[in-house]
């Protein structure tokens, strides 16, 4: 089972679409259940996006696991999303999201990798995020961000604490090609592993379930993210190889 992390180095631009595209291509792949949790600090907009409910979400979950040795009931908290897998949705207000994040994210990876394939969208990265156990404990750490000069500085500036937080299990995704492509900013950062999601708002629509199930998955968005996939998952055996 793989667990992926989802962050951003400045504001947030497209992380919590790329975390839905990554469920979304495992579901449609036929794999173990991938689960998404939106346990990003700031607060989340998925539920609102997608019209459903923020309960059952990250705050019952929190609830429900208050004490630092109850189970984190992940599956129990989780609602189906419109192109495949569950998600564990964040509220949107900040302070409710902050502590709901603080009270479950040492535990959280170990709970979300006991159910199968998972995203946790960590929101913007930040030294002192509460989610830095998440990204600690992820067996591979995404960073999106825009290929242009500032999407590349601005995770030049946190690329040393992201990269040590990350263990250095970390690749970047860039919104797009233009006007940067992977190899461009592969040289810039030294990252070796530089993939691109596809700019489709099509493919962003059918994942907020403005299309069938079948639309969504075979979109452009998510056959990238598939591709995305699959970066992540030879790296380790490369890994063993070398």
């Amino acid at each position: 089972m793989t667990l992926i992390a989802v962050c951003s180095a400045k504001h947030s631009p497209g992380a919590t679409t790329l975390a839905l595209a990554l469920v979304a291509a495992w579901a449609s792949s036929g794999e173990s259940p991938a689960v998404l949790v939106e346990a990003d600090p700031a607060g989340g907009d998925l539920a609102a996006r997608l019209g459903l409910a923020f309960d059952p979400g990250l705050v019952t979950m929190a609830a429900s696991a208050r004490h630092a040795n109850s189970e984190v009931d992940v599956a129990g908290h989780a609602q189906p999303l419109p192109c495949g897998g569950t998600a564990v949705l964040g509220p949107t207000n900040l302070d409710q999201a902050e502590a709901s994040v603080a009270t479950v994210a040492s535990r959280l990876s170990g709970a979300v990798g006991a159910l199968g394939n998972g995203v946790i969208d960590c929101g913007r990265w930040s030294r002192n995020s509460p989610s830095l156990d998440v990204i600690r404990s992820a067996d591979f750490t995404i960073v999106v961000l825009y290929p242009d000069l500032t999407g590349v500085a601005h995770f030049q500036e946190r690329q040393e604490a992201l990269t040590a937080a990350a263990r250095g299990r970390i690749g970047l995704v860039l919104v797009g090609d233009r006007p940067y492509g992977a190899a461009n900013v592969a040289r810039a950062t030294g990252v070796a592993n530089v993939t691109t999601i596809a700019v489709d708002r099509d493919g962003v629509d059918a994942l907020h379930g403005a299309a069938s199930t079948r639309a969504g998955r075979k979109s452009r968005l998510v056959r990238s993210a598939r591709s995305i996939l699959d970066t992540i998952e030879v790296a380790p055996a490369e890994a063993a190889l070398a």
